[in-house]
């Protein structure tokens, strides 16, 4: 069965009224297709550790995918506080794990380890973290990073563990999800480029006796014609261009290997049948900048296509800021029922 997420910035910039952010978190909640919520970290956005609390005590279904950095806590704090959360959330809450790829958002937060010793921090990391989580008796941990000692907590996840979602196109960042992650993430590329990137991430985790299903994050713009769609998909390139300092990019100063991958496709602004690259330039390489334009049997073959590459769930979003709209609901209800 095909999974749809979205995303959710629950606070807007300079938001100080609370009100407007839970009227979003309720409109999520009466969605019938969504199946969770990414709240994404940054160093500058209201903290996810705060909204994600907030966003489960004011819904009833509400399914969080809390984006986390390992810098951020220690692994144990971090353990404790996700198993007490997903007890909170009855058993509904994800952790997208994110090493990051911008230096500068890290030192921004007193974190200037290099990236590669990230992969190695996070590895682990999470093996603390898994730990705490899954023993029986106290345990110490003298690591690389780490130091614990008489390891122990009283409240555990609903499951035993919290689902660890991640993504990532460098070397270490596929071994480091080969070992760990629950759900791979992917950022929207054509065909030839998800087929590899599956491929290549599902050798390593076979390397590790694991199977690891994916996830492909894309902006939809629908329309009940072609030009309908375009017209859209146009007017939100015209609106980021024009307001080009209200929308989040990628900075020069993010050095990532996927920054580089989707920046190399906007050499050509159309790929396969619907893949839309112009806001991808437009946003310095940014994650879920790219985009399926076309009428809904268009994305639908399009999604189908993905589906037979091996891709589980699609995050989907809309619009400059990326975000989720009701105007989504019907379609996605109709993907659901074919894609599954």
């Amino acid at each position: 069965m095909v999974e749809f997420f979205t995303g959710a910035q629950p606070l807007a910039e300079d938001e100080t009224d609370p009100d407007r952010m839970i009227e979003r978190i309720h409109q999520l909640d009466r969605s019938e297709v969504i199946d969770r919520v990414l709240l994404g970290y940054s160093s500058t956005w209201p903290h996810n550790h705060a909204t994600a609390p907030f966003a489960l005590a004011v819904s009833e279904k509400f399914a969080p995918i809390v984006a986390h950095r390992p810098g951020v806590m220690p692994p144990v704090a971090a353990a404790r506080y996700f198993a007490t959360l997903d007890v909170l959330a009855r058993g509904r809450l994800a952790i997208n794990v994110v090493v990051g790829g911008s230096d500068k958002d890290l030192r921004r937060e007193s974190d200037d380890l290099p990236k590669a010793e990230r992969y190695r921090r996070a590895v682990e990391y999470l093996d603390v973290v898994r730990r705490t989580w899954t023993s029986t008796e106290p345990f110490d941990h003298h690591g690389e990073y780490y130091t614990a000692e008489a390891v122990k907590i009283t409240t555990r996840p609903v499951q035993g563990q919290v689902p660890i979602f991640m993504g990532g196109e460098s070397d270490d960042a596929v071994d480091f999800g080969a070992r760990h992650a629950d759900l791979y993430m992917l950022w929207g590329e054509p065909f030839a480029g998800t087929r590899e990137r599956i491929e290549r991430v599902g050798a390593a985790a076979e390397a590790y006796h694991r199977k690891i299903p994916f996830s492909l994050s894309l902006r939809l713009f629908l329309g009940d014609t072609d030009d309908d769609a375009w017209a859209q998909a146009r007017a939100v390139e015209r609106q980021i261009a024009e307001n080009s300092g209200r929308f989040l990019h990628s900075s020069s100063s993010d050095t990532s290997v996927g920054r580089q991958r989707a920046l190399a496709l906007t050499d050509e602004e159309l790929h396969d049948d619907c893949f839309w690259t112009g806001l991808t330039k437009l946003l310095g390489g940014f994650a879920n900048s790219q985009a399926l334009v076309g009428t809904e049997e268009r994305i639908l073959d399009t999604l189908g296509t993905y589906r037979d590459l091996g891709i589980d769930a699609f995050l989907v979003t809309t619009g400059a800021e990326a975000s989720w709209d009701p105007a989504l609901e019907g379609f996605l209800a109709r993907a659901k029922k074919e894609l599954a």
